[in-house]
């Protein structure tokens, strides 16, 4: 008999495995063995369905949301898969723009209760067979798979992709996947498969000539996002080499890249799955942007949530912040990874007017003497938060950081009236 009875169990047994976002590097398993392992004993359901893969540090979240968007617009069945999940688990899998129900969710953990005492799988591993097994006996058309953390290792990187994407590389996870660009460009570069277009986007230098030299070792066609030469003018996406202007209603330039990048996705699926030019446009207009990418968290008040937590992602949002407002008169609202915070980072924020800092729980969160020492803040938790966000109703507010500050800054919202 199954222990897992009801969908309680489900999350009983999750809250019991490491979870990187607060365990961080224990939580990783370096090897592909238990994840092909795992899904050879449900049927390998992740060879059922064409799949785009998409790595890279900054924007590979929000190019898979562009993507699901274009092609379930155009009518096809869409999967996508990302991490971590904002809000709930059931988030990271859905199936033409549906969450993933708690009942198929079920289903899975009854069909592979015993598996899970033969194979040890991680908290990642776990979601990524899940997605796997969901897609399949959806029977989607097209999947769009966010690797989680680098790309070589990543346990999503078992599928043999149409095409492999490379969104942009920055330093991230230096633990993980390397002290320079290189290293980390080597370890994204591990998602390129043997005769297999590859798209880059915002990726320059040594970086670059990483990932080429890897595809050119298996044959491997590139399509540069930069051919386009996308801009960005007040939320316009312009591909100068074409003559083509996207309006948007997003806020950070650095979107042109994601957009150029699923441009080139769309031309090199054509002949499988074809898209205009026209539903392209159309598709982009009214993309809302990924969750927690600047988004605006009320409809009355100038609140957006980025979640900025690395510099290159931090960067691209204080520009963002910038096109509506001078730093000087923005209030910041942050919270971090003790592993992401650098003397680089806490600089860059000190501009704002006003800064509060929030304690997450943990053994990764960092905490106020990690940051009240090279940086003026007030520390903001539940005790005062509805205090102080009464008195932000006039300014503009950019909650900031990581993503697992999110569902706190939801849940402080939900209660300002």
């Amino acid at each position: 008999m199954s222990r897992f009875k009801a969908i309680e169990d489900v999350w009983a047994f999750l809250n019991d495995i490491p979870m990187f976002q607060k365990s961080g590097f224990s939580a990783v398993n370096f090897s592909l063995g238990n994840i092909r392992e795992f899904c050879s004993e449900l049927g390998n359901p992740h060879l059922d369905f064409p799949v785009i893969h998409v790595a890279g540090t900054n924007g590979k979240g929000t190019t898979c949301y562009m993507l699901e968007k274009i092609y379930q617009d155009a009518g096809y069945k869409t999967g996508l898969f990302t991490s971590p999940h904002l809000l709930r688990y059931n988030e990271r899998v859905r199936v033409g723009g549906e969450e993933i129900s708690d009942e198929s969710m079920l289903e899975f953990f009854q069909i592979s209760d015993e598996l899970f005492d033969k194979i040890g799988l991680s908290y990642f591993e776990i979601s990524t067979a899940l997605a796997f097994w969901h897609f399949s006996k959806q029977e989607i058309e097209l999947a769009f798979i966010e690797t989680g953390l680098g790309g070589r290792f990543d346990s999503t990187n078992i599928v043999d992709p149409e095409i492999s994407v490379i969104t942009s590389i920055g330093l991230d996870h230096q633990n993980i996947l390397g002290n320079t660009v290189e290293e980390i460009a080597l370890e994204k570069s591990g998602i390129i498969k043997t005769n297999k277009p590859l798209v880059i986007g915002n990726v320059e230098g040594k970086a670059v000539r990483v990932i080429e030299r890897e595809a050119q070792k298996k044959q491997v066609k590139i399509t540069y996002a930069d051919a386009l030469e996308p801009k960005w003018e007040k939320g316009i996406v312009s591909f100068k080499t074409l003559g083509v202007n996207i309006p948007t209603p997003l806020k950070e330039s650095v979107n042109r890249w994601n957009v150029a990048c699923a441009w080139q996705v769309c031309k090199l699926l054509t002949s499988l799955f074809p898209v205009s030019d026209e539903a392209f446009i159309q598709s982009i207009k009214t993309f809302p942007g990924a969750p927690g990418r600047f988004e605006k968290l009320h409809p009355h008040y100038d609140w957006y949530f980025s979640g900025s937590h690395n510099i290159q992602a931090l960067d691209a949002s204080l520009e963002a912040v910038r096109e509506i407002t001078p730093l000087k008169d923005a209030v910041l609202i942050f919270s971090a990874m003790k592993d992401k915070l650098s003397s680089d980072m806490l600089n860059r924020l000190k501009p704002f007017k006003m800064r509060y800092f929030v304690e997450q729980e943990g053994e990764r969160a960092a905490k106020m003497k990690d940051v009240a020492s090279a940086l003026e803040v007030i520390l903001m938790d539940k005790k005062n938060a509805q205090i102080i966000l009464k008195e932000l109703k006039t300014e503009l507010v950019i909650f900031a950081g990581s993503f697992y500050f999110y569902p706190i800054v939801k849940r402080w919202i939900t209660k300002v009236q």
